[in-house]
C-alpha cells in the first residue's frame, strides 16, 4: 500500500528549509524509496536516499506507519549528502 500522507516534525521542517531541500522531492523519495528502505539507527525508524532536482543526494529518516495509519509517515529529519 503506497503512503498517501505525510506529517513533518518541527525539527525535520527546520532542516528542510536549512539545507534548502524541496519538500515534495522528499516525500516523493520516501514513496519510491520505501520498499527499499533500510533499518536506521537512531530516532527513527527507516532510512531512504533520493535526489534533488539538480542532482544532489539526499537522505530521509521517517517512522511508518504513523499512529497506526499505514498510509502515513512521519518525517523526522532530513539532509544533503555531500
Amino acid at each position: 500500500m503506497p503512503i498517501e500522507r505525510f506529517t513533518w516534525t518541527a525539527h525535520a521542517r527546520l532542516r528542510l528549509g536549512q539545507r534548502q531541500l524541496d519538500r515534495q522531492e522528499v516525500e516523493q523519495a520516501v514513496r519510491e524509496g520505501h520498499d527499499a528502505r533500510e533499518v536506521n539507527d537512531g530516532r527513527a525508524q527507516w532510512l531512504v536516499r533520493g535526489t534533488t532536482a539538480d542532482g544532489t543526494p539526499f537522505e530521509v529518516i521517517y517512522d511508518h506507519p504513523h499512529g497506526g495509519d499505514v498510509d502515513t509517515a512521519r518525517i523526522v529529519s532530513v539532509w544533503r549528502l555531500l
